[in-house]
């Protein structure tokens, strides 16, 4: 019995979840009609939305041994997940092929199923006595603390679709006229496909199957199946195989139309669209018409997602069936880390600079050298930290005075005494060499981007994907030259802090993100020198 407002409470609530008794009825859906070239036709087809098999797939005396399966799908993923819920047991091991994706093996980590690789064929017979699977049957039988399922001949498997998943479906569409599945282990096709022909035995029955050299992850070819020991041969009636390409294909449309379903799903629509058409040809319809309501209802099963096969989907289908990708440029730049903690506000960037000069109050003895630091500080503090009136003044006079010698770094000018900011603090300006000639802070270098035209010194360099690109590459060019990369060498020998500075943030983030993703510790200006420098100036720092 469901549970109420199908809600699981209790010390079995996860247990309960994973009862097929305690659900509603898995949901059957009718396609669109943009799926569905035979509406006119009187053909319904509808999605049976098949998620994972039952625990009954698992025998009863898996609750304190390892259990190892043959799959990489849904089957092992079930084993793993009820293992867990049903016994607390976490020792499942799925044996897989070693030409599957990485994301496929790290699905499987993520659900805490060890995969056990094997090579040769990826699929292989279940009869094969050098096979995969026939070693595991060998290895459980000798091992008393290993269970082997075994999905291609435990019965238990079909029988669990004979008792659910047909019933299921023959209530909720008692007039069905055909029912179509993919054919893997062959147990939905063979338990619902009895179960329907017990019910109403002019039921149809479609296998589809993967074309032989071309496989689709799920089903299998027919010669790879077709010695399977479930009672499939009285109960499949037609056999469709489906290329690769039309199974992805198929499963993207089914996707894109919110039926969320990976290939092996997609491959079982193509099947009975295919197996529809071969009887429209022939006018052999009309032979599947339902007496009461004059319609052709048809069922598929959708028993996979296609998350785990994206890679794939643009491998087979042609980049024309894909959206574009705006902004492309983006990809082959900027991809390094950026982090809000890497830009400093005025008032911040102020207390990095100054704060160890005694012009403005620090609250450690050390020099000021990592955000953790600049951030102790209230906004208020260093807005009120006013430099005491006789030493600017005795700093103008030494200026004045006593202009920088000869040997001071030439990227400066006179006005400034070498000095005047933190020791620990490296300042590049990316400005052009004009603007930088014009103001600048008091020891700071000099790395003029030319790419900063005036069109991006006050606007929006993140809005322009070309801008980014060619300013990101020019960051990337100027860092590398010989002089830019020295001194660099240097703060970071000296332990120094790199804040980088442009004309409204923008460009300093890149670079900031650049240099960060070279192990330098940097950080921007939110607003750039537009909006440091009236800080710097109110108080009286040049």
């Amino acid at each position: 019995m469901p549970a109420q407002n199908n809600v699981f409470s209790g010390p079995q609530s996860v247990a309960d979840y994973f009862d097929p008794d305690k659900n509603p009825l898995l949901p059957l859906v009718e396609i669109p009609d943009r799926l569905n070239p035979y509406r006119e036709d009187g053909v319904r087809i509808y999605a049976k939305m098949l998620t994972c098999l039952p625990a009954q797939n698992v025998k009863q005396d898996a609750h304190d041994k390892k259990i190892v399966e043959a799959s990489s799908g849904s089957t092992v993923l079930s084993l793993g997940i009820i293992a867990r819920v049903l016994w607390g047991n976490e020792d499942v091991d799925a044996y897989v092929t070693n030409k599957k994706p990485p994301e496929s093996l790290n699905m499987l980590r993520f659900f805490g199923i060890r995969p056990c690789l094997y090579g040769g064929l990826a699929q292989q017979e279940p009869t094969d006595p050098t096979g995969i699977m026939c070693r595991l049957r060998r290895r459980a039988a000798q091992d008393g603390d290993m269970v082997y399922p075994g999905q291609y001949d435990n019965p238990n498997n079909w029988k669990a679709h004979e008792e659910w998943t047909g019933p299921q479906i023959f209530r909720q569409l008692p007039q069905i006229s055909v029912f179509c599945s993919t054919v893997g282990t062959g147990g939905a096709i063979t338990g619902t496909g009895v179960y329907l022909k017990s019910q109403k035995p002019e039921v149809k029955v479609i296998g589809i199957f993967n074309k032989f050299g071309d496989p689709t992850p799920g089903p299998r070819h027919f010669h790879g199946f077709h010695t399977s020991g479930f009672p499939w041969q009285g109960t499949v009636d037609t056999r469709i195989e489906v290329s690769s390409v039309d199974s992805y294909r198929m499963s993207m449309r089914l996707s894109r139309e919110g039926l969320i379903a990976g290939p092996s799903s997609g491959e079982a629509l193509h099947g009975l669209l295919e197996h529809i058409s071969n009887l429209k040809k022939v006018d052999g319809l009309d032979q599947l018409r339902d007496d009461k309501t004059g319609d052709i209802s048809c069922v598929f099963t959708c028993s996979d997602l296609p998350y785990q096969y994206l890679p794939a989907y643009f491998q087979k289908l042609g980049a024309e069936e894909f959206p574009g990708i705006e902004n492309e440029v983006l990809l082959r730049c900027d991809q390094n880390r950026h982090d809000e903690r890497w830009i400093l506000d005025a008032e911040k960037a102020v207390t990095l600079l100054f704060a160890s000069t005694g012009v403005v109050p620090s609250k450690t003895s050390s020099t000021t050298k990592t955000i953790e630091t600049v951030e102790n500080y209230t906004p208020n503090e260093v807005m009120l930290a006013q430099p005491p009136k006789s030493r600017s003044w005795m700093s103008y006079l030494f200026r004045l005075f006593f202009p920088a010698s000869p040997e001071s770094d030439p990227e400066c000018c006179a006005g400034h005494f070498r000095g005047s900011i933190s020791p620990s603090a490296l300042v590049l300006d990316l400005r052009s060499a004009a603007d930088f000639k014009a103001r600048h802070l008091p020891d700071s270098h000099s790395v003029p981007l030319e790419s900063l035209k005036s069109r991006l010194v006050d606007g929006d360099l993140f809005g322009d994907a070309d801008a980014v690109y060619t300013v990101w590459t020019e960051i990337q060019q100027c860092f590398d030259q010989s002089r830019v990369s020295r001194r660099l060498q240097s703060a970071r020998a000296a332990r120094k802090t790199v804040l980088l500075v442009c004309y409204n943030g923008d460009a300093s983030k890149l670079a900031s993100s650049t240099l960060r993703a070279r192990d330098y510790e940097a950080f921007s200006v939110d607003g750039g020198l537009k909006a440091l420098w009236p800080k710097v100036e109110s108080l009286m720092l040049v």
